[in-house]
Formats: structure tokens, sequence, C-alpha cells
């Protein structure tokens, strides 16, 4: 799955990407005029926005203080055949 969207702040707008994948998230953010934030979690208990939402504190240090998340595009993961099959068969028997 991957997220997409922005955190704007007081003092500007982040833009973040989060994917989250079997072994975990990671998340990439781009800040103005500075150096991007990545971050990664071995944690595939978490959603993408739960992560953003634990990194706020590290946004507000950036932007100032935080006014929205907002999400700008959603994509999910596509299946593997493989994946398919055994969802297909595990209905069956």
């Amino acid at each position: 799955m991957l997220v997409r969207g922005k955190v704007v702040g007081k003092n500007g707008t982040a833009r973040f990407e989060v994917r989250k994948e079997r072994g975990g998230l990671t998340l990439r953010a781009e800040f103005p005029g500075g150096e991007p934030l990545d971050y990664s979690v071995d944690c595939p208990c978490l959603e993408p926005l739960e992560l953003v939402g634990l990194l706020l504190p590290a946004f507000e240090e950036r932007l100032g203080e935080i006014e929205g998340v907002f999400v700008e595009e959603v994509v999910e993961g596509k299946r593997s055949v493989l994946g398919m099959i055994r969802k297909l068969l595990g209905k069956t028997f």
C-alpha cells in the first residue's frame, strides 16, 4: 500500500509518502527548503496514517503548529497470482 499526502503547518507544508509492505513501513517527507525526513519501522501492524500521526511532533518541529494532515492518494498493493490462487482455494475447501 502507498499513501501520499501533505502535512500543513503554520510555517509551511511538507509532502509525505508512506509505503506499507510485509516487513513494515517506510516514510519519506519533503520539507520546504530543508533536508527530507526518512523513517522506517519493522512493524507491519501499523497503518500508514498511524505512522504519520506518531511522527507529527517531528513535523511540528520543522513546520510550526500543525493545521492539518491531508491524504491525496492511496494506492493498494497489487495481489500476486499466487496470493489470488490461495484465496480462491481457501474459499473452495
